[in-house]
């Protein structure tokens, strides 16, 4: 089974998702790897460049398979990531966001709540409009 603690992961499931999908039926497609679908919590495109979103509790780390994952789609040149250190709006006190300069990802840390978080997020959709 993906989920590893199913009473937790229904405690901190994200507003409107509608139930646990069991992604155990693609393991056969590639039997020599530990390796299970990952989840994005929230995803937005604006001229051809995303901007995805990820929710940790507060101490919690991020899987290496995610690291891995959103690090190599940064890569790429048309994504940048929000790593927000909350599970809900008010929880949230400090985030990340992980961009592509010079070749590298950057994660830089930033101490704010939801209001910094949503400037941060409006600055990367202008950006997007000056090209």
């Amino acid at each position: 089974m993906t989920i590893r603690d199913k009473k937790k992961f229904a405690e901190t499931a994200p507003a409107g998702f509608d139930g646990i999908f069991d992604w155990d039926f693609l393991k056969p497609a590639w039997p020599k790897a530990n390796m299970a679908p990952m989840d994005i919590d929230g995803v937005i495109e604006r001229r051809g460049k995303f901007l995805m979103f990820e929710t940790k509790s507060p101490g919690v780390s991020i899987p290496r398979g995610q690291v891995i994952t959103l690090e190599a789609l940064v890569k790429t040149g048309y994504v940048t990531v929000f790593v927000l250190w909350g599970k809900t709006v008010e929880e949230i006190k400090n985030f990340d966001i992980w961009y592509l300069k010079d070749g590298q990802v950057v994660k830089q840390p930033y101490v704010g709540g939801s209001d910094e978080v949503v400037s941060r997020a409006a600055h990367w959709f202008r950006m997007q409009d000056d090209g």
